[in-house]
């Protein structure tokens, strides 16, 4: 069950990196994940619980929560019941659907479905035939390996455009609604860019891995792909037309728009506040009774004693004064702490975009540990390949454990979800800013000097430093199952050079 979670570690820009995770919905009425990262950083980049705060963490991270794309192979487009286009046929079948403000909500989320989900399918098509071509033996026959999937995508594509685009006859009527056909418009401009880079991908696989008789057909036969759908947008006056001697600026803003509409219908609506806060109002209540009852015993005390009006009973008041605001700050400091143990810093609401349902709970939190408090099976795997723990000038590194507890409310996703393609997990996206770690770090490239035959010369080295990645991942309902994954950030003051994936 634990292999329901999914892990992509990837690099995003020069300073920034992604952890993807994908979390599958289990036939429980609830489904639980516990996540805890640790981050092991060199000491000398300065990076400690003094430098660098919660606050500066979650500066650092952003978070996005959205549903994981329904996937369907290419040729289930046209053929299942539960594709987007089945979908709006069914929908436009029913009469006075123009009508229907329901009906027309239902077109619009099927619409963006479509777009998103072809996305998905066809590089996961690329990715079964990259799969294909790594796995294949020496003496393996690429061509025949892989021919049958470029084919599949040029017939499967063809057949998703035409049906699609049989709907325009339906939608473009005066009686349908604007934003419902500019919708369809949107769509139909990203399912023609979608197949069209589709095939010049393709083209690239067909000249690299197809024996001379097909490979010739087959690139005849993608360039009319890309040729028809490009006369096809500029047909409609779409703006996302590729120019050779221009900037193409209009084309790259045009094709991100079109992604991020699609993907709308993905993402989740999230909340987030501080956990425990009332918990924390109430012990910190509990530490000012404690304070003014000493305050008080001690008052009562030595007027009883002394009297009201006397130099003892005055001191007393004074030093009991001074007791009880120290007994106050130590008992909020130790409930404070206490209570870290067992809360997390913030507390994430899952809703739909529209904020009706509510889907689940993220809690996650963050703190430095020492070294021997990380686990030993998460040590010895961020030891696997290193001689030891102790990075330059002895120091020992800095540790950071990230974790995170998720609870999906698998019921409610299939009431709320019942009327699109199964829904079988939500993404977690966590994008990571490095630049903090940047800001002590050496010089990126240095010259040494060395001798090679009685001569000197001088030789460039380029400085580096690792970030160790090492994450358990645990599915609750069972405490046995657990996983590990282990990534490496390679970094210089310049940014990230590169991600490395650690066999485990």
């Amino acid at each position: 069950m634990i292999e329901t979670i999914e892990q992509a570690f990837k690099l995003h820009d020069k300073y920034q990196f992604e952890i993807k995770l994908d979390y599958a919905l289990l036939q429980d009425k609830k489904t639980h994940y516990q996540i805890s990262t640790y981050i092991f950083i060199p000491a000398s980049l300065g990076i400690n619980p003094n430098s660098y705060s919660k606050a500066d963490f979650y500066r650092d991270v952003q978070n996005y929560i959205r549903l994981k794309t329904p996937l369907l192979i290419l040729r289930d487009f046209t053929t299942n019941s539960a594709s987007p286009l089945a979908v709006i046929e069914q929908i436009t079948s029913l009469e006075s659907w123009a009508n229907n403000a329901e009906c027309i909500e239902r077109l619009i989320t099927s619409l963006k479905f479509l777009s998103a989900m072809l996305k998905s399918s066809i590089r996961e098509h690329f990715n079964l035939i990259h799969k294909r071509i790594s796995e294949a033996s020496p003496d393996s026959k690429i061509d025949l390996l892989i021919r049958n999937l470029v084919e599949e995508f040029l017939v499967e594509t063809d057949k998703i455009a035409s049906q699609y685009r049989s709907f325009y006859r339906i939608f473009n009527l005066p009686n349908v609604d604007a934003e419902l056909f500019a919708a369809y418009k949107f769509t139909d401009e990203s399912v023609s860019l979608l197949i069209e880079e589709g095939a010049v991908e393709m083209f690239q696989i067909a000249e690299t891995y197809l024996k001379k008789g097909s490979k010739n057909e087959f690139k005849q036969n993608l360039s009319k792909r890309v040729e028809a759908e490009t006369k096809h947008r500029k047909s409609l006056g779409y703006s996302s037309i590729l120019k050779e001697e221009e900037d193409n600026e209009e084309y790259a803003s045009r094709a991100s728009d079109l992604k991020k509409y699609a993907a709308s219908v993905l993402y989740l609506s999230t909340a987030i506040r501080r956990e425990g806060t009332g918990l924390e109002q109430i012990m910190f209540a509990i530490a000012a009774g404690l304070s003014m009852v000493f305050a008080t015993v001690v008052a009562f005390y030595f007027q009883r004693r002394y009297g009201n009006f006397t130099l003892a009973f005055f001191v007393a008041l004074v030093v009991g004064y001074m007791f009880k605001d120290r007994i106050k700050e130590l008992g909020r400091n130790f409930f404070s702490g206490y209570l870290q143990n067992f809360l997390y810093d913030r507390r994430i609401i899952i809703r739909t975009l529209d904020g009706k349902h509510k889907l689940g709970v993220l809690r996650e939190k963050v703190s430095f540990i020492r070294v021997k408090d990380v686990p030993k099976k998460v040590m010895t795997l961020r030891n696997q390949d290193t001689m030891e723990i102790v990075d330059n000038l002895g120091q020992v590194q800095q540790v950071i454990c990230y974790s995170k507890d998720i609870t999906l409310f698998t019921d409610t996703f299939e009431s709320v979800f019942s009327d699109v393609p199964e829904i079988t997990g939500i993404n977690d996206i966590m994008r990571y800013d490095i630049r903090a770690y940047l800001k002590r770090m050496a010089e990126p490239v240095q010259e040494r000097n060395y001798l090679e035959n009685g001569e000197l010369k001088t030789a460039l080295c380029h400085k580096v430093y690792h970030l160790n990645f090492v994450s358990k991942y645990t599915a609750v309902s069972s405490q046995k199952e657990k996983i590990y994954r282990h990534s490496r950030l390679v970094l210089n003051q310049e940014g990230i050079k590169r991600v490395e994936h650690i066999p485990i």
